[in-house]
């Protein structure tokens, strides 16, 4: 689902530099930037550790 809403997000940040002004098309493109360049975690790579084996710098 996560996934989903940032691949939507990017396309509609795309459309809106298409149809917005300057002034509007730098906050467009700023948060484009910041989207793409979230990474989403993969839910099919999971750690091999078991729960609650967590480090004490993870617990933090």
């Amino acid at each position: 689902m996560e996934r989903f809403i940032h691949n939507e997000n990017i396309r509609r940040y795309r459309k809106l530099l298409e149809e917005e002004k300057d002034g509007e098309k730098r906050n467009i493109r700023k948060l484009l930037a910041e989207e793409e360049a979230r990474q989403i975690p993969n839910p099919a790579v999971q750690s091999d550790r078991p729960k609650g084996t967590e480090t004490d710098t993870e617990q933090s």
